[in-house]
């Protein structure tokens, strides 16, 4: 289990350093920029090791191609736009404490959109996030630090979230890597359409400035090549070895990393974030420990229940 622990925390390393990394090269390039860029140098990675791992047609002869447009327009071109803009628009460590919701957002677009029954568990866990996140971002000099962005991250985890549940009903049967590789490509596209429009009215910066120096370029090759790249490859390593629900339980030190990082950039949490963030975390885990413990009792009532039939056996004979 060494390996998938490692890629996990690979994982919770790469994306606790998301928003820090873009709250920092916010002062150079717009968010639809930073949003096209980040998937435009990623996207072409999986088509690389699709190539080199599973040769052969990209798409299968059956597949209808509305569905990968579909599928990377939700899960790329609108998540990617959405989340940049959310950490534009927001106190950073907000933005952390907001992000670390997604598996309570995703259990409400799986109801939603997708008629998947809300287990009973969730409802403790959203009250915790509600309280967390409103005491996480009132201030008492300034009330509640609101500033519209974590609405828009909110969204982009829904999107994601819908993007995940569709991607693996729609494309039943394919690999990970082609999942990703098949779908991030068309969203790249479309971030780059939504770029020029946007850059053609004014709304971003076109062309795009050049970078400060050689930091501005590694962290914008860290968000690319780590995040996007490497964390999507080891979080699946993560989920085959390990299983989706301890793969679940290490996202919950993302936040935390990206409090850290925040923190030692000179953003440091103040008390009522900590408590607050503190909440939604312990809402995230609840959720994820609550179904892991069940299915352990059930596994442990199953296992006493054969053990007595084998004993009424013995008895018998």
């Amino acid at each position: 289990m060494l390996g998938p622990t490692l890629g996990l925390l690979v994982v919770a390393l790469a994306w606790g350093s998301v928003i820090p990394a873009i709250n920092f090269l916010l002062p150079v390039w717009d968010p639809y920029f930073l949003a096209a860029i980040r998937y435009l140098l990623g996207a072409p990675v999986f088509l690389v090791l699709l190539r080199l791992f599973e040769p052969g047609p990209l798409f299968p002869a059956t597949l209808p191609q509305w569905r990968i447009w579909v599928l990377g327009g939700v899960g790329v071109g609108l998540f990617a736009p959405l989340f940049t803009l959310g950490v534009a628009h927001a106190h950073p460590v907000t933005a952390a404490i907001v992000s670390s919701a997604g598996p309570i957002v995703a259990s409400v677009v799986a109801r939603v959109c997708f008629a998947i029954p809300l287990d009973r568990s969730t409802f403790p866990a959203i009250v915790l996030a509600l309280l967390g996140g409103t005491i996480a971002a009132w201030s008492p000099a300034e009330g509640f630090g609101l500033r519209g962005g974590e609405v828009m991250m909110l969204l982009a985890t829904a999107c994601w979230a819908w993007y995940s549940i569709a991607a693996q009903r729609w494309l039943m049967g394919m690999s990970q890597l082609r999942i990703t590789g098949i779908t991030l490509a068309p969203g790249a596209i479309i971030l780059v359409v939504i770029y020029l429009v946007f850059g053609a009215v004014g709304l971003a910066d076109l062309p795009p400035a050049p970078p400060r120096g050689g930091v501005d370029q590694m962290v914008l090759g860290w968000t690319t090549q780590t995040a996007v790249v490497l964390g999507i490859i080891m979080w699946n390593y993560g989920v085959r070895h390990a299983g989706v629900v301890i793969a679940s339980l290490y996202m919950n030190l993302v936040p935390i990393v990206a409090v850290l990082i925040l923190a030692a950039l000179g953003t440091p949490p103040t008390t009522n974030q900590v408590v607050g963030g503190l909440m939604v975390v312990a809402g995230v885990a609840y959720v994820q420990l609550g179904p892991a413990g069940r299915r352990r009792r059930a596994a442990q009532s199953e296992a006493l229940r054969a053990a007595a039939r084998r004993a009424d056996c013995v008895q018998s004979d």
